[in-house]
């Protein structure tokens, strides 16, 4: 069924230019599914199609998440061109600086809400009626590890905590016209936006390593393989998950809390690993 699919339907990714996005693009690509590669940024976009080796099977579209009618006209446009849309990935996402939450303004909070979240309502909305239509399809939304621990940014990480019961909530709606709705929760992810405030000072890789089980961070293209994962039919009855794919971060990262197991030497005791 996997190679029917994907040579006669097509997936729509959001953010498709950026790091997450374009790593994600591209092992679809590779998949051999159709991709509609979409991203407010025409340079970046502009950039990608100059990159990627099945032209043929990428197709670009300038488009706001943000905006309901730039969405709708893209949606409009491949249905004039008889793609049917089998998946989205919602990856189109601001991150955010660290902000006290006393000196955050309201504009900075819209902001941030109406790309990572609104964003994907909208596109969830307008596509997803398309692939009911159709016969169904999967939806990937990708959140972040502060769906499920927050970090201190307080626009992104609530933004991305609603986009995670979103998943849920759609996922149980729409089941029942075919339509799969899971998430991909990344962790510190060395995206080129990553590398920069690593660069700049603003992350210390050092600590981050310090705070996973795998002792390193997460590669895109290891993002691209669960979306990859969940679009197929090996994933068909997957729904409603939220997946992270953080290099252990969210499993071991309140360990630094006690000293004996960051200095490498566990207690034994019965009463172990139990708050004081």
């Amino acid at each position: 069924m996997d190679a029917h699919r994907k040579a006669h339907h097509t997936i729509v990714v959001t953010g498709a230019a950026g790091g997450i996005g374009f790593a994600i693009t591209r092992r679809l690509l590779r998949d051999g599914w159709h991709v509609v590669a979409t991203d407010i940024d025409q340079n970046a976009l502009d950039a990608a199609a100059s990159t990627v080796d099945a032209r043929s099977q990428f197709h670009p579209i300038q488009m706001d998440v943000a905006d309901r009618s730039s969405v709708a006209a893209a949606a409009s446009a491949l249905s004039t061109n008889g793609q049917t849309v089998a998946g989205l990935v919602n990856a189109a996402g601001l991150l955010q600086d660290v902000t006290a939450f006393l000196a955050m303004n309201e504009h900075q909070q819209r902001t941030i809400w109406n790309v990572n979240y609104f964003g994907s309502v909208i596109c969830t909305q307008v596509f997803g009626e398309q692939m009911a239509v159709t016969g169904g399809g999967s939806i990937v939304n990708i959140t972040s590890i502060n769906e499920h621990r927050p970090l201190p940014l307080h626009a992104y990480a609530p933004a991305k905590a609603a986009l995670g019961a979103l998943t849920t909530l759609t996922a149980g709606e729409l089941g029942r016209a075919g339509i799969r709705v899971n998430a991909i929760a990344p962790g510190f992810t060395l995206t080129p936006i990553l590398k920069g405030k690593i660069a700049a000072g603003k992350r210390d890789v050092k600590t981050i390593k310090a705070h996973t089980a795998l002792g390193r961070l997460v590669e895109p293209d290891e993002i691209a393989a669960v979306a990859s994962f969940l679009m197929s039919d090996d994933a068909s009855a997957i729904s409603g998950a939220s997946i992270p794919v953080d290099a252990g971060w969210l499993a071991t990262s309140h360990w630094m809390n006690f000293a004996d197991l960051q200095h490498g030497s566990q207690d034994t005791d019965a009463g172990a690993g139990q708050p004081d």
